[in-house]
């Protein structure tokens, strides 16, 4: 299997299992705040990944090129905080969707991290993809889920770089580690003490949550970010079903208007930017 090949079926078992987590997300959120759901993901995620973290006799803990390891973190963590509370307020297939339009951003992010120049050409599927965007959502979900695609697209850039001289191991253990720490520090008062049925769908959250964020982190070993950003959107159709089949929610006809647009767009754009 090629390098490419591996990188597309890691991004896909990855938004499948986002998509899983997702719904359990929305299940929490209904007596559980965004914040409090998104540490235990955290927590239960540091919890699970650091035995195969410590049992390797030649496993370093150091993180080279500190400045992406930074950026990576903090927009990692912003970008699910925003994507939790979008997934609270309307149907998980909606903030999946917008979540996924990341990959419109990645050109704009390259060109203030790489300063390498963009194309006219992917400007304007940048521009149609937005269009798409205000098709489906209300105003101020589309700036939740927007929030969230622009950090979204600075953590898929950051990954590229933090994978060329750390391992995917390290990045996803730090990840979490730092979450589980920082979360607590500004939101704890606003947090509940959760009933067995709630810490039973936290953990969930969190178990789905680390193996999406290690076959997210494995994806980008083996292919760039527009390579394999265009697969992001199968997660919009895993999320579309489990929607139709838990909440008798199918999504409307401006729904799959507006992700014919951006689907077409993101993967125009992959296709200008792999030349």
């Amino acid at each position: 299997m090629t390098h490419y090949a591996k990188g597309v079926l890691y991004i896909i078992m990855a938004y499948f299992c986002f998509s899983i987590m997702s719904v359990f997300v929305k299940l929490a959120s209904s007596t559980l705040a965004a914040s409090e759901i998104l540490f235990a993901r955290f927590l239960v995620g540091t919890i699970l990944i650091a035995p195969f973290i410590f049992k390797k006799s030649n496993q370093t803990l150091k993180i080279n090129n500190m400045p992406f390891f930074v950026i990576r973190n903090i927009a990692g963590i912003g970008s699910m905080l925003l994507a939790f509370y979008a997934i609270r307020e309307i149907p998980v297939s909606i903030s999946i969707l917008l979540m996924n339009t990341a990959a419109l951003f990645v050109p704009l992010i390259v060109l203030l991290l790489f300063k390498t120049k963009t194309k006219v050409s992917s400007l304007i599927c940048v521009i149609v993809g937005f269009i798409g965007v205000a098709v489906i959502v209300p105003l101020f979900y589309l700036l939740l889920g927007i929030g969230s695609a622009i950090l979204a697209a600075i953590v898929y850039c950051s990954l590229q770089e933090l994978n060329k001289t750390n391992s995917p191991q390290n990045i996803v253990f730090y990840f979490h580690l730092v979450g589980a720490i920082v979360i607590p520090l500004f939101f704890f008062s606003y947090w509940i003490v959760p009933s067995l049925y709630e810490l039973l769908l936290l953990f969930l959250v969190g178990l789905f949550g680390i193996i999406y964020q290690i076959f997210l982190t494995q994806s980008f070993k083996f292919a760039t970010a527009t390579e394999v950003t265009p697969f992001t959107f199968m997660g919009v159709i895993f999320s579309s079903l489990f929607d139709w089949f838990i909440w008798d929610n199918f999504p409307s006809l401006n729904f799959w208007i507006g992700a014919v647009i951006i689907i077409g767009s993101v993967s125009y754009l992959a296709k200008l930017d792999s030349k």
